[in-house]
């Protein structure tokens, strides 16, 4: 199965709690072992607990790609060490970097995948070229249907993205040539335009909050390239 709804303790915003990239999961600490399982089995790849800054919203702080994971420079050492030590297990080749900014919740303000990278325009422009060389890809600065919070607004793989429904033909038709997949408008968890913030997804498969309606799973199905 490459598409599955669940909650955390409730809660349908699941990218708030995690960072799937094609590589590895973040995902924040004391979820349930079946939870967990549903994780592994759809989206294929390692999964590491972990906290960012004592905090449980893993997914505003941390974003990445099968390159590298960034986290804010106030990230505490010993969340730094654990990270790095699973994925030394799991065999993973990552730079985990804590990153210098004004800004922390890079989950937020980052949209990326394994070709590009869009960061918010509030990123400097040496910060973004900082990102470039961390992430490996492609940085622009930019908006999504006027919010900054780009990372709160799309979710993107290597294999499609769908992002907020206010979102311009003009700002699709660039975010596909920056991303180089199929980038659609739609919703999750009944109506919430922030999409980032509702599902895990990578290229295997995605996990969508559990409000998320028929119509919406076929649309983000689609999306992101798990329709034939």
């Amino acid at each position: 199965m490459h598409i599955e709804r669940l909650d955390f303790e409730n809660s349908p915003y699941l990218g708030v709690y995690g960072l799937a990239t094609d590589k590895v999961v973040l995902i924040r600490e004391g979820l349930g072992e079946k939870k967990l399982e549903v994780l592994r089995e759809v989206l294929k790849v390692p999964i590491i607990e972990t906290s960012v800054m004592k905090s449980r919203i893993v997914g505003i702080f941390a974003a990445g790609n099968s390159n590298a994971i960034v986290l804010p420079w106030y990230a505490w050492d010993a969340e730094l060490d654990n990270i790095n030590q699973k994925l030394k297990e799991y065999g993973i080749d990552m730079k985990v970097v804590p990153f210098k900014s004004t800004l922390t919740a890079f989950g937020n303000l980052i949209l990326a995948n394994d070709r590009a990278a869009l960061v918010s325009a509030k990123f400097s422009r040496e910060e973004a070229k900082e990102l470039e060389d961390i992430l490996g890809v492609e940085v622009e600065r930019g908006i999504i249907a006027d919010y900054h919070a780009v990372g709160s607004a799309g979710v993107v793989t290597n294999r499609g993205g769908l992002v907020h429904p206010e979102a311009t033909d003009e700002e699709l038709e660039w975010l596909r040539d920056l991303f180089k997949v199929d980038i659609y408008v739609g919703t999750a968890n009944m109506g919430v335009p922030f999409v980032g913030s509702c599902l895990l997804a990578n290229s295997h498969g995605v996990v969508v909050g559990h409000l998320t309606t028929g119509p919406e799973i076929v649309k983000i199905e689609e999306a992101l390239g798990f329709l034939d």
